[in-house]
């Protein structure tokens, strides 16, 4: 069989396929490639993304990604629309809420709806499902949307054994109690996971315990319950601020990041695999992290490439 695509990713992603560069795309495209090149839409139709996580952000990433014209699109949630989050999930309505429809089906209808040719396959399910992994595979870019550890953890993992960049992303509001609630910290964070980058677990990103916590409470909810009764696992607290301007602003950071590292309009100084934005202070950061000596992800090359294994990415439990 030949092959659909060589992806070099590094720090730049670079695409090689047949007919990169030559014939027209789409019309509906023709202003993007006046702005950032015809070569940039076609290596965009190439792509296969993964998108996991349709809430605020990931719905965001979806639609911005579908009308810059990705040829295809994976959405992982297992989550239904509610009234909660009608106010920042894209493409959602009250009746989606009415009728409990998952996040998938509604974010992949709305696509479908554009028309502009993107094909979209929801997978209703938790990304550690056995049903995911056929699909997050194939695919070339993947989107951590998803605001879990366990399956940040997860996909901290899938980086760097399949060699398939995830840009996770995230925000983080912190706010006193007032009437007018005083702005502590309103950050945004887009960080790049490959080979030679720092993993999740190394930055910080992730509690273990936190992920130990979700796990037993995917697996084993009255075992959960117990626990949390008996304060042996962490429980829930109140629900985390969020707004429908920053989680999609925190969706196109991550999506410039890859745009700029396949066709580098930033210049060469534009990468960042840690940026995080500031929106109260109106400044970008570059937090640095290096691997903690021994980590089993980001500071040991024998799992970087690895693909296939048993247990699936070397997870047991």
């Amino acid at each position: 069989m030949p092959l659909r695509m060589i992806r070099v990713m590094g720090r730049d992603f670079a695409l090689h396929y047949p007919g990169r560069g030559r014939g027209l795309s789409s019309s509906a495209f023709h202003r993007q490639a006046l702005a950032l090149g015809q070569v940039l839409n076609h290596d965009l139709a190439a792509l296969r993304v993964g998108i996991v996580g349709c809430g605020g952000t990931g719905s965001a990433t979806a639609m911005v990604l579908a009308r810059l014209g990705v040829g295809q699109i994976v959405l992982i949630d297992n989550d239904i629309v509610d009234r909660t989050n009608l106010n920042r999930l894209h493409g959602a309505r009250q009746a989606d809420a009415d009728a409990m429809r998952a996040k998938v089906k509604v974010v992949a209808h709305t696509i479908a709806e554009m028309g502009l040719g993107v094909r979209v396959l929801p997978i209703e399910a938790w990304v550690g499902d056995e049903r995911c992994r056929d699909a997050l595979k194939s695919c070339d870019i993947v989107f951590g949307c998803t605001d879990d550890n366990e399956g940040r953890l997860f996909l901290n993992r899938l980086a760097y054994y399949y060699l398939i960049p995830v840009i996770d992303m995230g925000l983080a509001i912190d706010v006193g109690d007032g009437d007018v609630p005083e702005v502590k910290a309103f950050d945004g964070r887009v960080t790049v996971l490959h080979p030679h980058a720092t993993c999740l677990l190394c930055r910080n990103v992730i509690s273990t315990e936190h992920a130990r916590a979700e796990s037993l409470r995917r697996a084993n909810p009255a075992e959960y319950e117990r626990q949390k009764v008996e304060a042996y696992v962490v429980g829930e607290g109140n629900p985390s601020p969020a707004v429908a301007t920053f989680t999609t602003e925190v969706a196109t950071m991550a999506i410039n990041e890859v745009i700029h590292r396949l066709q580098g309009f930033r210049g060469p100084e534009g990468l960042a695999d840690n940026r995080v934005r500031k929106f109260h202070l109106m400044v970008d950061r570059r937090p640095g992290h290096k691997p903690r000596e021994g980590c089993r992800i980001c500071d040991r090359e024998i799992i970087w490439g690895r693909g296939d294994d048993e247990p699936f990415l070397g997870l047991v439990g």
